[in-house]
């Protein structure tokens, strides 16, 4: 199984998600776009395309996933969406902001809810970054993304079961690598499995 990589987006321009639910709380289309603007203007940022999706079926948005599809062909950096609240119904936690960093981007909420503080950040890259306290030196998931063997052949890692386990491949040909070793823009780091499930990444040496 061979992975797509994609290259780290402009942070200067983004792609906005919309997503209207049933519960009469939710912010109403036009509310979010407003809000989602305001960002972006107070920011310096480009909304590169907007994308909506109504509705409460998890399993059905096509909105979402031309939304991902537009940070490839946009070349965008940022996956914005309103809130924190809006997010967490958009599903973007988990799998679905994963698949945000995969594609080069990370998400912003235009609120600032949800999102680090800013006090820790990515050891290579300096996003900022919610602190693991059992992972201090784990990197972002944008540079997650970005790991190679030492030759600089991309590397994929994954859980092997639901429950967890750890695996390696080469993202270019689904060939198996029987190691954690792994390099991210030349800093060495060791892949493994979270605590909790999932894979981090940490930087072995020192960041200059």
């Amino acid at each position: 199984m061979t992975a797509r990589r994609f290259k780290r987006g402009s942070p200067e321009r983004a792609v906005a998600y919309v997503r209207v639910s049933t519960d009469a709380a939710c912010a109403s289309a036009p509310e979010q776009r407003q809000a989602i603007q305001a960002w972006a203007s107070r920011e310096g940022v480009e909304i590169a395309s907007w994308h909506e999706d109504r509705g409460e079926d998890i399993g059905d948005r096509p909105g979402f996933a031309a939304a991902l599809e537009a940070l490839t062909l946009a070349g965008a950096g940022l996956l914005a969406v309103a809130s924190d609240d809006r997010a967490s119904i958009a599903g973007l936690s988990g799998p679905y902001r994963s698949a945000a960093g995969e594609r080069g981007a990370r998400l912003v909420t235009a609120d600032g809810s949800g999102m680090p503080d800013g006090t820790h950040r990515c050891p290579i890259c300096s996003d900022p970054l919610e602190l693991w306290p059992r992972h201090p030196r784990a990197v972002c998931g944008l540079c997650k993304h970005e790991a190679t063997d030492e030759a600089g052949r991309p590397l994929q890692f994954f859980n092997t079961s639901f429950g967890g386990g750890f695996g390696a491949r080469y993202a270019d040909t689904g060939e198996p690598r029987d190691s954690h070793a792994c390099v991210v823009r030349g800093v060495r780091c060791r892949a493994d499995e979270g605590r909790f499930g999932g894979i981090v990444i940490e930087v072995i040496d020192k960041v200059l």
